[in-house]
């Protein structure tokens, strides 16, 4: 397999810079120099831009946050999470769906067999019969007192009957709607809407009330428990704006606020537990991914956003920070900029970029390291 350099498919041009950056250089007071013979471009193939992982992404402005970064791990909301069990024991008989379905609220499940659901199927006939015999007993009666041959007596008791066998009606209407009694058996049915995580039971399986069948979850949003350290607990607030960074998706960063602090420290831990909920509506923020939330020292106001970048985007050329601009499809250039605070895996731009444009966020270093060879290996074309 070739190397990433010999793959660099790559065409360095001298002496032709971006005419608006440079421009942007002159508003700021920071015009980019350039040593004599030094490409100010890199140009790409597409085939280049996927072996380098370069990855680009609009200048914009955020809360740079920076002070307290702490552990932090991505968690299910459990106000939108169910595990779903059987009321009753049984053989499994259907399982319709699997792991990863998305299901709707009362959305079928499994089906179990079980006696205990018979039992209330028939609970629930035989008081649909006596409440009929009721209400004819009792119609009986008025008409026996309206006709003169019948006591009163026996229409009151007639009523009491009909009232007992109402509230019979509804005890077995109600262990049947516990059991979820159908036709086939106990109908096992989703509590609300989202998806399969786990499905822990098979056709055949007996199934028993202590032991879940599904976990379902709503993922349109999520949980985000952090840890911080005793030493920094002060900065631990309800309501103080935080940033959160993962692993899995180095460049990109998600915003919320606290919503919760612990009431004590974990004893085996010394960290103090915080939370934050963020929504997923790319379904991406997938529970047990670990990161690094970033909150403001205790005391500083970082609710004022700024031009930021990720640190990886910024290189250092010639003794000063450049970010590379793609001014076209494969085409980037090096602006020299200036640059401020750091904080949660971003750097502040004061002076050099503007708002915007679009920056190499991944992949910066190899651009660097052409634009400094002054030539691609290889040269393929």
């Amino acid at each position: 397999m070739r190397s990433a350099a010999a793959l660099l498919s790559a065409t360095l041009v001298l002496g032709c810079g971006a005419a608006d950056e440079h421009e942007e250089g002159h508003e700021e007071g920071h015009e980019e120099g350039h040593e004599e013979g030094r490409p100010e471009h890199v140009e790409l193939s597409p085939e280049a831009v996927e072996t380098a992982a370069i990855r680009v992404e609009v200048a914009a402005k955020r809360r740079l946050v920076a002070g307290v970064d702490v552990p932090a791990e991505i968690v299910l909301n459990p106000d939108r999470t169910a595990q779903v069990r059987t009321p009753v024991e049984g053989p499994v008989t259907e399982v319709r769906v699997t792991q990863g379905d998305r299901v709707k609220a009362k959305q079928v499940l499994a089906v179990v067999r079980s006696v205990a659901a018979g039992e209330a199927r028939a609970s629930a006939a035989e008081a649909r019969a006596g409440l009929e015999v009721a209400r004819a007993a009792v119609t009986r009666q008025q008409e026996l007192v309206k006709a003169g041959v019948g006591a009163e007596r026996n229409l009151v008791e007639a009523q009491g009957e009909l009232r007992r066998a109402e509230a019979e009606l509804r005890a077995a209407g109600a262990r049947l709607q516990i059991y979820g009694a159908g036709r086939e058996g106990t109908v096992i049915v989703s509590p609300l809407d989202g998806l399969v995580l786990e499905r822990d039971t098979t056709v055949g399986e007996l199934a028993r009330p202590d032991t879940p069948l599904f976990l379902i979850g709503d993922l349109s949003d999520v949980w985000v428990i952090g840890r911080v350290y005793e030493q920094d607990v002060a900065a631990a607030q309800v309501g103080v704006p935080v940033r959160l960074l993962l692993e899995a998706y180095p460049g990109r960063s998600w915003e919320g606020t606290v919503t919760y602090v612990g009431g004590r420290l974990d004893p085996d831990t010394r960290t103090l537990e915080i939370r934050i909920e963020l929504p997923n509506a790319e379904g991406i923020l997938r529970p047990g991914l670990f990161g690094t939330l970033s909150l403001p020292p205790a005391g500083v106001d970082a609710s004022s956003p700024v031009l930021a970048v990720p640190e990886e985007a910024v290189q250092r050329i010639d003794g000063g920070e450049v970010v590379f601009v793609e001014e076209a499809p494969g085409r980037f250039a090096p602006v020299r900029i200036r640059i401020g605070a750091r904080g949660g895996g971003l750097v502040e731009v004061r002076e050099g970029l503007r708002e915007g444009r679009r920056v190499v966020v991944a992949g910066a270093f190899t651009l660097k390291s052409e634009l400094m060879r002054g030539e691609v290996g290889g040269h393929e074309h």
